[in-house]
This record gives structure tokens, sequence and C-alpha cells, in this order.
């Protein structure tokens, strides 16, 4: 069985991108955590199993992909990581891993929101993307855009229903101005 990294810079730049995704992502869940409001449950804490399984994939050496696939893969996992903080960061104190609606939540139109009404989510999808392209095997990418494209398919729509209810007109209002520019339409 051949090594999944080509070289040990290789294994480091791989590793070091996945803990500060870890870092960024728990760290950031940790934060908003106990912040009261009217909430679903949610799905998120299964999607953080894709990563684990898409590693184990790739190191099994399933459905290789070509070694050259390492770096474009790599940059798409910062880039969409460093899209879904930005993304949050504008959100500000309403981000939340539950679907939530905070007591004096508004909507949110600065930003990626301008254009895109779920831009954290699209950043994850690219994130993933790239994170399998990384690990070398269409099957790991394969398993880890099914997890996160189910999760965001689940999420948009349960968020979008929950949001419209809570927050009313400035909501459906807020849709009906981004509607040809929400990443999933399902």
């Amino acid at each position: 069985m051949s090594s999944l990294f080509a070289s040990p810079a290789d294994s480091l730049v791989f590793w070091g991108a996945l803990v500060l995704y870890y870092v960024a992502i728990l760290s950031w869940m940790a934060m908003t955590r106990g912040r009261k409001g009217k909430k679903r449950p949610d799905l998120l804490p299964l999607v953080m199993l894709a990563i684990p399984l898409g590693v184990a994939i790739g190191q099994a050496r399933l459905g290789v992909l070509p070694r050259w696939l390492f770096y474009p893969g790599e940059i798409l996992f910062v880039a969409g990581t460093a899209f879904t903080l930005w993304s949050y960061a504008v959100l500000g104190r309403y981000v939340s891993p539950y679907v939530l609606a905070l007591p004096d939540h508004r909507v949110v139109e600065e930003g990626p929101y301008r254009y895109i009404r779920h831009p954290g989510y699209l950043g994850q999808v690219v994130a993933h993307a790239g994170l399998g392209l990384a690990l070398q095997s269409w099957v790991a990418l394969l398993v880890m855009m099914a997890a996160m494209a189910g999760f965001a398919a689940y999420r948009i729509r349960n968020e979008e229903e929950f949001l419209a209810t809570e927050l009313g007109d400035a909501y459906v209002d807020y849709v009906s101005r981004t509607k040809r520019f929400v990443p999933f339409v399902w």
C-alpha cells in the first residue's frame, strides 16, 4: 500500500490545515454554546464525523485519485474554510451551531449575505470537496460531499422555515431578494 502523502511536507500541510480547521470549528461551537433563544435540534455533530471517515478512506487508499490533486484540494479546503469563517464573522452574535433565533434577532444582509443566503454552507461544501481531493480518493470525496450536501440541504430547509416563522416579513423579504443567489435550491 502506498503512502497517502508524497512527502513529509505534504503530510505536515494536510494535518496542520486539518487541525486548524477543527480548532476553529470547535472553538466557534464552544463560544456559542448555551445561547438562549428558540432552537431546533440539528445534525451538526453527525456531519463532523464525515471528515474522520474520509481521512480513513483516504489512508486506506480506496478509489485512488492522482497525487497532483493534493495541493489544489488543500487550497479549496483552506479557501472554503476561510469563506465560512468570514461568513460567520459577519453574522456575529447571530451565528450558532443550532438553528436558533435570539430574542432581538435581525436579518443580516452585509458581506456575502448580500448575494448568497447561506454562504457558510457554501464554504463548507467547498472545504469538504477540497479535503476529499487532498485525500486523493474519489470514495472519500464522494462520502464527504454526500455528508456535507445532505447536511446543508437539511439545515437550509430547517433554517429557512424557522427564520421565516420567527423573523416574519423581514426574512421573507430577504429571501425574495436573494432567491436567485442561493447555492442550494431544492
